[in-house]
């Protein structure tokens, strides 16, 4: 009997490759914000990928992926972040609710672009080859930020030694480095997130005048590519900053339809840390796509009394079961 083609290559080249897709998605805290990512309110951002968060300064792109570790490590996973801005501050991220005991939690501040990637490479092997966690439990890597990554090449130079050569160190860098990183992601059920800035397009008029640092490399090789815009919000007096609404949109989408957005307020507190206000946008979400009734302008429909927005959100905080109940309503489809 002749040899079919199947046969024939799986004598020269083996059997077919498993087929890659993700198995694990983390919860980003918000979940119209997991849905706009990856079409289902009870998904979030997908593990085996690099994926990319940018934005203007102070835009809640930390506060973000701090969330996606947080999820990360109720997962029974692993957290990680190399501070390349020095900024982290664990404080506000612990009452966010990171664990930073050492066997869920690695912090490093690397001086170069190649050593980050080099302890990237390096905690994935590590984890996964001792066999500290179970397989299907994630690593979350946490590049804060891309631009703030120094290539080793500019590092002991004077500024006034530097040339064009060294304008365009990091996106060679990234050109060089992001092909093993995604084969690495994807090898280690690891998800990498960079976290990116913003910069103004000198003399450009029409379309997108802003671009984010690090070449094309982030853009072709990220899976998810999120900008985040911001306005602050003020309090009843119109003078007071409270917080800022936060708008999210998916500019590339590889795991789901791209372009979709989302808004949510993030709210200052006393101490000076900062919250996802998770319940009050939500009832704007839901408001948004119908799901909440509202039988006269200004006023939701809840459990047969009207309440105005501020009114049912401090309702929801004040009683749990009602709180669980509004986000019940987010249920994804069948």
């Amino acid at each position: 009997m002749a040899k079919s083609l199947a046969d024939a290559l799986q004598s020269a080249i083996g059997g077919n490759d498993e087929h890659q897709q993700v198995s694990v998605w983390l919860d980003t805290g918000f979940k119209p914000l997991n849905k706009a990512i990856s079409s289902k309110y009870d998904g979030g951002a997908p593990c085996s990928r690099i994926i990319e968060i940018f934005g203007g300064e102070s835009c809640g792109k930390t506060a973000i992926a701090t969330q996606i570790m947080v999820s990360a490590q109720k997962a029974g996973g692993i957290a990680c972040f190399m501070d390349h801005e020095r900024s982290f501050d664990v404080r506000l991220a612990k009452k966010l609710g990171l664990e930073t005991d050492p066997n869920r939690w690695v912090f490093k501040t690397p001086r170069t672009f190649e050593q980050s990637m080099d302890n990237a490479k390096k905690i994935a092997y590590a984890i996964r080859e001792n066999k500290f966690i179970e397989k299907d439990a994630p690593i979350v890597i946490v590049f804060d930020s891309l631009a703030g990554m120094v290539p080793m090449q500019k590092l002991d130079k004077d500024a006034e030694d530097f040339n064009m050569n060294d304008n365009t160190a990091l996106a060679r860098c990234t050109s060089a480095s992001f092909p093993a990183l995604a084969q690495i992601c994807e090898e280690n059920n690891m998800l990498a997130i960079f976290l990116n800035q913003i910069r103004e397009k000198i003399g450009v008029v029409y379309g997108d005048k802003t671009s984010s640092p690090g070449g094309n490399a982030p853009r072709f090789y990220a899976s998810v590519r999120i900008k985040l815009t911001r306005s602050q919000i003020t309090g009843s007096d119109k003078k007071e900053k409270i917080g800022q609404r936060v708008t999210a949109e998916c500019v590339k989408n590889k795991v789901s339809a791209p372009f979709k957005k989302v808004e949510w307020d993030f709210l200052y507190m006393p101490d000076g840390s900062g919250k996802f206000d998770v319940i009050g946008s939500s009832i704007d979400h839901l408001l948004e796509i119908g799901l909440l009734e509202q039988p006269s302008k200004g006023y939701i429909l809840w459990d047969g009394k009207k309440y105005r927005r501020n009114q049912l959100r401090a309702l929801a905080l004040r009683e749990p079961t009602v709180w669980e109940q509004i986000e019940g309503l987010m249920v994804d489809e069948e």
